[in-house]
């Protein structure tokens, strides 16, 4: 007779493959990822990269990407680096003509002249910038510009655009590289004390300069309890930040931005956060001004198509966070 360790001998091979063969049709759950996300760094986004100082956004189900520059987070966006990112509607049209798939969330805030043509001395006018060089970041930027031309029957073609970085243009303009950039706070609060000119700022759109929070289609079915949590959080901050409540984190504002405390308050004049409720009004207007925006862009070459339906606007999770 066989003895047990015989027979458990002989069986363990069939007894394994077994196992094997079961575990192979157990639903196997995966640990769910962090939500990514990229809010750039720029005072618009400040609320979201402050409420991760905080650690306000735990670590367990979110990864803060500090992105510098607005080109760079559309692009982390578009590989699929990022989840979230904060960015303007000129940035969604070209998102979307580059066949990124997103989602709309929020609409965050408003730019007042947060956002600005400035011109070294002796350009009095839009119309002198005929045939001059002009510094533009190619995604944060190009709106308004081809906007200040239009606005005296002038184009593109009519001047010379010079692609570079915000934090090139100050070095750019003292060495005679360009005569006007178009700056974005906050590095327009630091070229503002230059000397130059305002020939065109963003408070003279007809369709203001908004900043949108937007989300990955992945992310808005596997991650909607995270980003409910992100916009409640944002918005609390942002409450805080507006109000002129001091509070230690704003100490990494200022060293992250590299501002000082009279240069952030120029900032956040020049940029106006929007209530829920405004925020939401907005959203219903949305398809309307990216219309508006899209054909523009379009007319000009920066576009080549643009979405005419609302399918990626989706307040449902506004609703749900503030309700």
């Amino acid at each position: 007779m066989n003895s047990p360790k015989a027979l458990l001998q002989r069986f363990l091979p069939a007894i394994g493959a077994a196992l094997l063969l079961a575990a192979a049709f157990l639903p196997y759950k995966a640990k769910k990822q962090r939500l990514r996300v990229a809010p750039g760094v720029w005072p618009a986004a400040e609320p979201v990269l402050l409420a991760s100082d905080m650690q306000l956004l735990p670590e367990s189900r979110f990864q803060v990407i500090e992105i510098p520059w607005s080109s760079a987070v559309v692009r982390a966006f578009g590989s699929g680096a990022a989840d979230v990112a904060v960015v303007t509607l000129e940035s969604v049209m070209r998102m979307q003509d580059a066949g990124q798939r997103l989602q709309v969330l929020m609409v965050l805030s408003q730019s007042a002249g947060g956002d600005a043509l400035l011109a070294r001395p002796g350009i009095a006018r839009l119309e002198d910038l005929k045939g001059k060089r002009v510094g533009v970041e190619r995604s944060a930027g190009t709106y308004l510009l081809i906007n200040a031309l239009e606005s005296v029957g002038m184009g593109v073609k009519d001047i010379e655009a010079v692609p570079m970085f915000q934090s090139e243009m100050e070095a750019a303009l003292q060495s005679d590289q360009v005569d006007a950039v178009v700056a974005t706070d906050p590095w327009l609060a630091k070229l503002s004390n230059n000397s130059l000119r305002s020939l065109y700022d963003s408070s003279q759109l007809r369709v203001p300069i908004i900043y949108l929070l937007v989300a990955s289609e992945r992310a808005c079915v596997t991650s909607r309890e995270e980003l409910i949590s992100l916009l409640r959080v944002q918005a609390g901050i942002s409450a805080k930040l507006w109000a002129g409540t001091p509070f230690p984190a704003v100490d990494g504002l200022l060293r992250r931005e590299k501002m000082t405390v009279s240069e952030l308050a120029a900032c956040l004049r020049h940029l106006r956060p929007l209530s829920q409720v405004e925020s939401r009004e907005v959203l219903t207007k949305l398809p309307q001004m990216a219309l508006k925006v899209g054909e523009q862009m379009k007319r000009n070459g920066i576009i080549t198509s643009f979405r005419a339906d609302d399918n990626w606007i989706n307040a449902s999770f506004s609703e749900e966070a503030f309700r």
